[in-house]
């Protein structure tokens, strides 16, 4: 009788966090030379199905383990392991992004970026992965104190507003800075003919709530900034900013002869994330506001 394979057997699309029931698989075990014990250890398996699995076989394309001060991603390429080490501090962003079953945690690390992909069953177990760098990529006295001014919600979709809430529950400290509601561009539009067009072809400027504490930016949208009337969208995005990092924000007002969105970009030390909103979004003015404030304490 041939002996069974633990791994093998607890094999499927799901992340699974390091334990004695749950060991690192045998390709990383070699590279697991600090001494200290991680807070949490996550193994993400490859993207095959278990039907193409077999025993023996090298399983898990990632393990990933979060310290006090850093973590260690332990990459397969092929049989031989890449490891890399990222400082907390030296995450200038991050973002959870999912679609379905696909999953995205991008680190926004200066001049070398990482996506970590996942399978969205094991999104609890990222989610504790994201708060754990977030508790450590910035001290928690580290806010800037600038005005959040009121901003009107109601607009919202009821998906949207079910997220505020979900914020602003127990204690949340989150407070809205600007919202962009789910738009036809069409109907931004003055001239007859390029209302009928763009009404024949739907393009909606998609959701997005943006919030504060005054010590992080968070963003909620859809994972992409337009859809057309084709498309099914399914998808969320999550990003978190420390404000401390956001060095400019810079915003282009499009063609005024147009309906062309309005777009902010926001320099954030790993890379650039930019916001479309309409024009004529109320909320503009007091999250310029906001961002610019935010820029000049981080200037001075």
């Amino acid at each position: 009788m041939s002996q069974r394979d633990p791994e093998y057997d607890r094999f499927g699309p799901w992340v699974i966090e390091i334990s004695d029931e749950d060991p690192p698989p045998p390709l990383f075990q070699p590279h697991l030379t600090r001494p200290e014990a991680p807070l949490l250890s996550l193994k993400i398996p490859r993207k095959i199905s278990r039907r193409d699995a077999h025993p023996g076989m090298d399983l898990y394309d990632y393990l990933v383990s979060l310290y006090e001060e850093d973590m260690v991603v332990l990459t397969r390429k092929d049989h031989d392991v890449e490891a890399r080490t990222i400082r907390y501090l030296d995450v200038h962003h991050l973002s959870l992004r999912d679609e379905l079953l696909r999953g995205i945690l991008h680190l926004g690390v200066r001049d070398a970026p990482y996506d970590l992909p996942y399978n969205t069953v094991s999104g609890e177990l990222m989610r504790r992965m994201v708060e754990i760098i977030r508790e450590r990529y910035l001290p928690q006295e580290d806010t800037i104190a600038v005005d959040i001014e009121p901003v009107e919600t109601t607009e919202m979709s009821f998906y949207f507003e079910r997220l505020l809430r979900e914020e602003q529950s127990d204690g949340g400290t989150m407070r809205p800075v600007a919202t962009q509601t789910d738009t036809a561009m069409g109907a931004l539009e003055e001239g007859v003919l390029r209302r009928v067009f763009f009404g024949l072809v739907d393009k909606r400027l998609l959701e997005s709530l943006h919030l504060s504490d005054g010590r992080e930016l968070k963003v909620i949208d859809r994972g992409q900034p337009f859809a057309y009337r084709w498309q099914s969208t399914y998808g969320r995005c999550e990003t978190w900013i420390p404000l401390a990092g956001i060095s400019a924000a810079d915003w282009d007002w499009g063609d005024e002869t147009d309906a062309s969105p309005v777009t902010v970009t926001l320099d954030t030390g790993g890379g650039e994330r930019r916001w479309n909103f309409t024009p004529n979004n109320p909320t503009l003015g007091s999250y310029r506001r906001f961002l610019t404030a935010v820029v000049g304490v981080n200037r001075r």
